[in-house]
């Protein structure tokens, strides 16, 4: 009898044990921190502004270092820039002789810091020579002078949509409120007596 109680005592404590097992794990468990990364990706926005604040010709001006106002006379291109009408059209050039062209100028009312990135998209409906060199540059902070130490070169070879990254340049005018570049046909591209025209604007900002 002694030996078999003896042996009824080990196997009670066996049971005790394996409940105890049974109620800590759980209560173990629960005590565990764990730790989960989250990767956030970051959202990238981009708009395509269709309709610019305003947008204007200038006829008959130095188009490398004149202010607006300078220009023999101007033009509002606004509306023929937004119609979707591809056939009509205004011209930028290059008079090889006496310096005086024609010129484009684009605003947006809107703050450049707010973008990282900054393009301009114009339709070429026509170009007289392929391909065909111009130059944008941006506009001081008073939107009537440009600011000739900052600009952008570029080409086209073919009709259709060109895209020119300015973000380069358009942060001269952070704090300003405005965004406003000026496309001219580029002096000394080869270009020189030959029109550009173009028929559409936009404008693509990316946040």
């Amino acid at each position: 009898m002694l030996f078999n109680s003896k042996n009824g005592s080990f196997g009670n404590r066996i049971v005790v044990l394996f409940l105890l097992f049974l109620i800590l794990v759980p209560i173990a468990n629960s005590l565990v921190t764990y730790t989960a990364t989250v990767v956030i990706t970051p959202i990238e926005l981009v708009m395509t502004i269709s309709d610019p604040d305003s947008a204007g010709m200038l006829k008959d001006i130095t188009a490398e270092s004149g202010a607006d106002g300078s220009a023999a006379g101007s033009e509002d291109i606004l509306n023929l820039l937004t119609d979707d009408d591809l056939g009509a059209s205004k011209e930028i050039f290059n008079y090889a002789e006496n310096n005086k062209d024609y010129a484009h100028w684009y605003r947006l009312n809107s703050e450049s810091s707010d973008y990282y990135k900054v393009e301009i998209r114009v339709y070429f409906s026509s170009l007289e020579v392929t391909p065909y060199q111009f130059r944008v540059f941006v506009y001081q902070s008073d939107a009537n002078n440009i600011n000739t130490g900052y600009y952008i070169d570029g080409s086209s070879s073919a009709t259709g949509w060109t895209t020119i990254d300015v973000s380069s340049i358009i942060h001269q005018l952070d704090g300003q409120g405005l965004m406003k570049v000026r496309l001219i046909s580029r002096i000394g591209g080869g270009n020189e007596g030959k029109n550009a025209y173009i028929s559409e604007m936009e404008w693509k900002i990316t946040s």
